[in-house]
């Protein structure tokens, strides 16, 4: 499969990828944690965008932190196939949450071929750490959905489902499946990305799914 993108510059967005991996690498996150992976909608959960983070939101059952968040915006499968190493690997990671869609149709790729880089991603985790509970991500809804965006949405959807269906280890999380989250006034004015109303809704929805896993800490 050919690279579509500059995994360490997107000049579409003027974006410096490197620069946000350097910054993470340089905090030196605690291991073995619940590592939250994927675009923007994991990087804008953070006080950078005025936001409550994503670490204070997602505590364990004896109120401990136990979440890491290694989202970074404007990503794509390829992107954080290329960057696992650096920004996955190094936590060795309990559980993993990885949303793998996002970006996908603005750089130009398929389903099929957003679903094989985002397949590797699952793979090499699981090949790392045989014990890991993976989390994957069907694509979160948005304020103002097309036809065309429905259509790549529910076909990457069934490729999650039946992967899980044949990986015990792996679960399938479904964000447009959880009635909340298909509120219109919860997003800033792209459409996409949530307000802080809109992130107490998506931790509460993270809440519920790794009640089993938060349990842990």
């Amino acid at each position: 499969m050919p690279v579509r993108v500059g995994l360490q510059f997107i000049e579409k967005w003027g974006s410096d990828l490197e620069r946000q991996v350097r910054q993470y690498e340089a905090q030196q996150d605690k291991k073995g944690q619940i590592v939250f992976y994927g675009p923007s909608n994991f990087t804008r959960w953070s006080p950078r965008f005025g936001m409550r983070p994503l670490e204070d939101d997602i505590i364990g059952a004896s109120g401990s932190k136990c979440a890491v968040n290694r989202g970074f915006g404007s990503s794509c499968a390829e992107h954080h196939l290329y960057y696992y190493s650096r920004m996955v690997r190094p936590l060795e990671p309990k559980v993993l949450v990885y949303a793998g869609s996002g970006n996908a149709t603005a750089f130009g790729y398929t389903v099929d071929e957003t679903w094989e880089l985002a397949q590797r991603v699952v793979t090499y985790a699981m090949t790392d750490f045989p014990d890991i509970r993976i989390y994957l991500l069907a694509p979160n809804p948005r304020r103002d959905e097309t036809e065309q965006g429905i259509a790549f949405k529910n076909a990457y959807r069934e490729k999650v489902i039946a992967f899980c269906a044949e990986h015990p280890n792996c679960t399938v999380v479904d964000p447009r499946a959880y009635e909340p989250l298909l509120r219109k006034d919860i997003y800033v004015d792209d459409g996409v990305h949530y307000t802080q109303q809109g992130y107490d809704i998506y931790r509460d929805f993270f809440r519920e799914v790794l009640r089993d896993e938060l349990a842990q800490f």
